[in-house]
């Protein structure tokens, strides 16, 4: 016995309606352009499942010009809006003139095959092909995408689009070789059944994995919370400590040097105290960027509190480090903030140590470059 496709249209739309309105539910956990970013994904299902139904009423509570204007534009619509969600997921803006040209220009063709040259098969082929389209953009969107960590939860999301599309593709073949959509759209037969079938677990899968794409990325960005100073982005004290350990055992296996720049924005209070306490915030970022600038990508940049920071230098011996903390006082001494229609001069007092690889010990490593910032300090570097 062979499902009936029209009842294959409503179960996908139960199904997918669901899901949809499960992603605009779920986002209100979330914040920032992930959460626009799922209720675009959930709005997207909501669209295109509502083509679906468009598809499946027709003949019965729609009229057939009523229900190819609906089905072709919904269907394409919520296609695009899912590309344009996985856009903002990615942290780019959406471009919703895509998806409306690519919506309504397909409807256009398809309602002129509908009124002015009837011809069933040529829209199935149109339908098919931009919508395949759509949803193969986005399962490339996703394996291009530098949001997605795991390869499993990767591989999933963008399967999903893929098999849609390829479903798509393959009634496309299926229409031309052979002869299918001569009379019916909603035509029972094991082909209509199995197609429509698939394409309603990959629309399922789809909303699913995009879920776990999201809470994979929640959860990324709790870590870097945790790893963060929120103002200036750069290692806490925590991670910073951490990572110091990290490489001071590597220093003592491997014999390399490895070195400490302790750093200080001095009259820090003056400045909070005269300006203002924004003030304060930005010059602390205005010196992280600057920091950030005039070190190596290896090198480890931390706030470790207040206006206190530090540079660990892999690889770098003392005199090397010594060649940076210079740098780093001339960047800032360069550099002035600007704010507001003036500007705020800066000056930082910096003091390098490097590390006894005889005896590598992080604390006798911070102590000595402690020491050698306050001397800096006292001398007016």
């Amino acid at each position: 016995m062979i499902l009936d496709v029209r009842t294959v249209f409503f179960i996908t739309f139960l199904y997918g309606l669901l899901t949809g309105v499960g992603l605009i539910s779920a986002s209100r956990s979330y914040s920032g352009t992930l959460r626009r970013s799922m209720n675009v994904m959930g709005a997207g299902a909501v669209f295109l499942m509502s083509g679906v139904l468009a598809a499946g009423l027709q003949g019965i509570w729609l009229t057939s010009f009523s229900s190819v204007l609906l089905a072709n534009f919904l269907m394409l619509w919520g296609a695009g809006e899912y590309y344009q969600a996985l856009r903002l997921f990615d942290g780019q803006v959406t471009n919703r003139w895509f998806t409306f040209a690519v919506a309504a220009a397909v409807t256009g063709v398809n309602l002129f095959f509908y009124a002015a040259v009837p011809f069933l098969s040529t829209r199935v082929i149109v339908m098919s092909l931009a919508f395949s389209f759509l949803m193969g953009l986005s399962g490339i969107r996703i394996l291009r995408s530098r949001s997605v960590s795991g390869t499993s939860v990767r591989n999933t999301a963008s399967g999903s689009f893929w098999l849609v599309s390829l479903l798509f593709v393959a009634r496309v073949v299926g229409t031309l070789f052979f002869g299918g959509y001569k009379t019916a759209l909603l035509h029972n037969n094991l082909w209509q059944t199995l197609l429509f079938s698939g394409s309603a677990v990959g629309f399922v899968l789809i909303n699913f994995s995009y879920l776990l794409l999201c809470n994979g990325q929640f959860n990324r960005h709790l870590e870097q919370l945790a790893l963060t100073d929120p103002l200036t982005e750069l290692f806490n004290r925590r991670a910073f400590s951490d990572l110091a350990l990290r490489e001071i055992a590597r220093s003592a296996r491997s014999g390399e040097p490895l070195s400490l720049i302790m750093i200080d924005a001095d009259g820090f209070k003056k400045v909070n105290d005269t300006f203002g306490h924004a003030a304060g915030d930005r010059v602390l970022q205005h010196l992280s960027d600057l920091i950030r600038e005039n070190v190596r990508p290896q090198d480890v940049v931390g706030r470790l509190g207040g206006d206190e920071f530090a540079v660990l230098l892999p690889g770098a011996n003392h005199i090397m480090a010594l060649g940076v903390e210079e740098r780093l006082v001339a960047a800032v001494d360069e550099h002035p903030l600007s704010w507001h229609e003036g500007k705020i001069p800066l000056r930082i007092s910096a003091g390098t140590a490097a590390l006894n690889l005889g005896d590598p010990d992080f604390d006798d490593l911070l102590s000595r470059a402690d020491d050698a910032l306050y001397r800096a300090k006292r001398h007016g570097n």
